[in-house]
Parts: structure tokens; sequence; C-alpha cells
């Protein structure tokens, strides 16, 4: 999916943003025959991205649609699949709407963003590791300080609680490209776990002795700590960078004592 022009746009109540991805024959007319049982079924697009180019004989067309609580994505999905130009689909339900059209600038969890290559970013985690003192403790305080900002809007526009919390942060994730997370965390004693599959950070940085995901780590004590009022502690025990399948964050509360922040810095460091 085109996750890198994503970005949050509310949440309706009465309707459900759903992805499809459909492959289908590059054939005259097939697109206009997608585009017409789209219309004839009145599923209101808010975003497509045509992809006719990649393969030879297929096409790709990633669409995101408005449609009513009521209609199961499911059964929608196996109907545009039935169509005769369409080969494959698959779907996938944005929860808390977090996509939408591109513009300039571009608008991310309320402000700025912009759109930049894994490797990029990797690069610049690569640079502090290799040439800055605590170059963890540092990584871990700017995730810190980008969790905290996240959970401040999400908590502005909409009713975040124990029951949500989880599951808005993991869909954050999935959307702008970062790994898709199974999140375990007790609101009442502040302890868990959170699981990154596809860590962009340790699928891009290669090999390594040590865990490299010290970003994401502060990223989610600061997204718990802003959402629980409690400083939370969060480490990488387990990194897809040093050989393991997954990344493995542990969450916990923070020792007594000092800000967060000053905690995250006198953590370990390579």
């Amino acid at each position: 999916m085109v996750r890198d022009l994503f970005m949050f746009a509310g949440f309706n109540e009465s309707s459900q943003i759903v992805w499809f991805k459909i492959i289908y024959s590059k054939e005259p007319g097939s697109l206009s025959s997608i585009i017409d049982f789209l219309e004839k079924e009145n599923a209101f697009v808010m975003f497509g991205h045509l992809d006719n180019i990649t393969q030879k004989t297929t096409g790709e067309y990633s669409v995101f649609i408005e449609l009513n609580k009521d209609v199961d994505p499911e059964s929608f999905a196996q109907r545009i699949k039935e169509l005769e130009v369409v080969s494959e689909v698959e779907y996938g339900i944005s929860k808390y709407g977090m996509i939408y059209a591109m513009d300039f600038p571009l608008n991310v969890v309320g402000v700025r963003g912009v759109a930049a290559r894994a490797l990029t970013i990797v690069d610049i985690i690569k640079t502090f590791n290799q040439n800055a003192p605590h170059a963890e403790g540092l990584l871990t305080i700017s995730g810190l300080k980008g969790g905290i900002h996240s959970a401040k809007y999400f908590k502005s526009i909409l009713n975040l609680n124990d029951s949500n919390f989880a599951s808005v942060l993991a869909e954050l994730y999935r959307a702008v490209g970062w790994g898709i997370l199974e999140i375990e965390c007790d609101p009442a004693t502040f302890e868990g776990k959170i699981i990154v599959k596809d860590s962009f950070i340790a699928d891009v940085y290669g090999g390594s002795e040590q865990p490299v995901c010290a970003f994401m780590s502060g990223y989610f004590a600061g997204y718990l700590t802003e959402y629980f009022g409690k400083n939370i502690s969060v480490r990488e025990v387990s990194c897809k960078a040093t050989g393991k399948k997954v990344c493995e964050h542990i969450i916990s509360p923070a020792p007594s004592g000092g800000t967060s922040q000053e905690y995250q810095l006198r953590g370990e460091t390579r």
C-alpha cells in the first residue's frame, strides 16, 4: 500500500474507511469497469493510487473508500474480485481514518510532514550511533518527544481511552509504514510489551550486534507517558537487526527520581 501520503483525518462513527488493493488486467476499459462498479455501489472514493508501470500485463489500483458501517468489507472485496478484469483483491480497514488526500504541505498527526526514504532516516540513526556519545539515549529522547506530541494530538480529537489507545498507536504505525504492532499493555500496572513486525529501522539498518530501534522505544515511551500521565519506560530487548524474527520492546513504569527524559538518557549506551 501507498503509505507515504497518509495523514490523520479524524474519526467518523457513521462510516468506515476501507482500502482495497486491486490487481487487474491491462486491457482497454479494465480500469473503467472497476470505477463504474464502485460508482454504482455508491462507494465514496477518498484517495486512489494507480500503478500501471511496474508489471507488464497487470495494473494495481490502491483505493481508499468510505463505506457505510453496515457494508461488510470482505463481501465487498469478493464482489470486486468477481469482476472479469480483476485477478486479486486485498483489503484492510482504517478504523481511525489515518489516511487521505495529498496536499502541500502534508499534514501528518496535526503538524507538517514529509515523505522520506527509510534509508535516509536510518542513515541519520547510523550517524548518531557512530559519532555521538550516548547515541542510544539521544535517539530515545528524540522518539520520546514524537510520541508525546502524537498522544497529545489524538487526545485532542479522539476519546482516547483504555479500550483504544493501543489500536490507535498500531494503526498510526501501519499507516505511515513504520511497522506492524502487537501491543500488550495493562493500564493498571503499566507493564507489557510491544512486538514490531517489519520495523523500517531494523529492516533497512542491516546486521548489528546491538538492537537498533531506540528511536521507536522512545516513541512508545512518549506516547504511553502522555496517555497514562505517568512516566513510562520502554526498552528494546530483541531486534530483527540482530537476527531475530521480530523486534520486542518491554513496557514498565519508569524508576522513581528524575524526569523520564533524564532516565532515558542515563540508560545503557553502546
